[in-house]
């Protein structure tokens, strides 16, 4: 599953668009509920890999710890 987040500013500035955004943030800084995001894919038994993409590797770091901190890894 393709793991993305987005800013809260960069989200405000694209809504109403048809069109995807390259630009991203580390996984739980942007608009992404995260904690709802597991719920459901534990609901549905998911057994994949989340596919993270961001900017930096800072915020790859960033992104792998705060998902790890919520899916329990």
């Amino acid at each position: 599953m393709h793991a993305k987040d987005i800013s809260i500013e960069h989200s405000d500035a694209e809504r109403g668009k048809v069109t995807g955004t390259p630009v991203g943030c580390a996984c739980g800084d942007g608009v992404v509920d995260w904690v709802k995001v597991a719920a459901i894919l534990r609901k549905y038994e998911f057994s994949g890999v989340l596919s993270v993409e961001c900017g930096t590797p800072e915020q790859a770091e960033r992104s792998l710890a705060h998902l790890n901190s919520i899916f329990g890894a």
